[in-house]
């Protein structure tokens, strides 16, 4: 869970809770229901639609990155043979890497993967090289299990839809959505004041159902109907600084244009990142 992990207890417990919330509504919005599990800074997600779950852990901020796995009991030998049976024919050189997490159990993480590789080798003739393998053997060693890992795919990062509060958005060019993606990106949730949502539904299902939408915590609290603090958009000449008279409390509202400073090729490259 990245980012959202290096915050205090009781914030760390509020973002995973947030995050849990909405990774099960970007799921259902794709048709998909999950199990969702957390342990650490871990957060196992089970279901039965894989692809409909790898779209929405893709598209859902604060998720940093995913590992799918195959649980194996904590015998060297087995995760050799189950490795094998994922890459039956290797060739040039590998390596085991191991992590473990939870209490020290029978074996320390090195010791561990010694023993892996040990019986890939019983069973194969390659060459170790610790440095840049051909192949990577990925093990997530537990008290009670072993998890063999796949290949790793990333999600954005950032932090939780939400845990920020509500930012107003000039959504009515392509550069706007960037400048109010870079805001999600790091917490909050939009609300459009000119454009379309419709390229950024995707990544907050706040934007994409209104019943998602009442269901969802918007700000540092449990605010349900949040009052927007921001405003953002590529160039904002025009942008209100206060709010009206009529209300109690007088607070400038903050101006935001993430994107100034980027370079075009940056930006194409944000474009590829946000659109595709």
């Amino acid at each position: 869970m990245g980012e959202s992990m290096l915050k205090s207890k009781p914030v760390r417990k509020h973002f995973t809770r947030i995050l849990r919330q909405t990774l099960i509504a970007q799921c259902q919005i794709r048709g998909a229901e999950v199990n969702i599990r957390v342990e650490g800074g871990l957060m196992f997600v089970s279901g039965e639609m894989d692809a409909e779950i790898v779209d929405a852990l893709k598209h859902t901020f604060g998720v940093n990155a995913v590992d799918p796995f195959t649980e194996v009991e904590p015998i060297p030998q087995d995760v050799a043979v189950a490795a094998l049976q994922d890459n039956p024919k290797p060739e040039g050189t590998f390596a085991v890497r191991c992590k473990r997490h939870g209490q020290k159990g029978e074996w320390t993480s090195q010791q561990f993967a010694g023993a892996v590789g040990a019986a890939v080798l019983d069973n194969v003739k390659l060459k170790v090289n610790l440095s840049e393998p051909d192949w990577a053997i990925r093990v997530a060693l537990f008290p009670d299990k072993v998890r063999l890992l796949g290949t790793r795919f990333m999600g954005p990062g950032g932090l939780p839809s939400g845990v920020q509060g509500l930012v107003l958005a000039h959504l009515e060019t392509e550069e706007d959505v960037l400048c109010a993606w870079l805001m999600m990106h790091r917490g909050c949730r939009i609300k459009p004041i000119e454009g379309s949502t419709e390229l950024l539904k995707s990544w907050d299902p706040a934007l994409a159902s209104d019943i998602h939408a009442a269901k969802l915590v918007t700000g540092p609290g449990r605010d349900r109907n949040p009052e927007p603090w921001g405003i953002v958009g590529h160039h904002l000449p025009n942008a209100p600084t206060t709010v009206d008279d009529e209300e109690s409390v007088r607070t400038p509202m903050v101006h935001l244009e993430p994107l100034v400073g980027w370079s075009k090729e940056e930006i194409e490259s944000l474009k590829n990142q946000v659109f595709n």
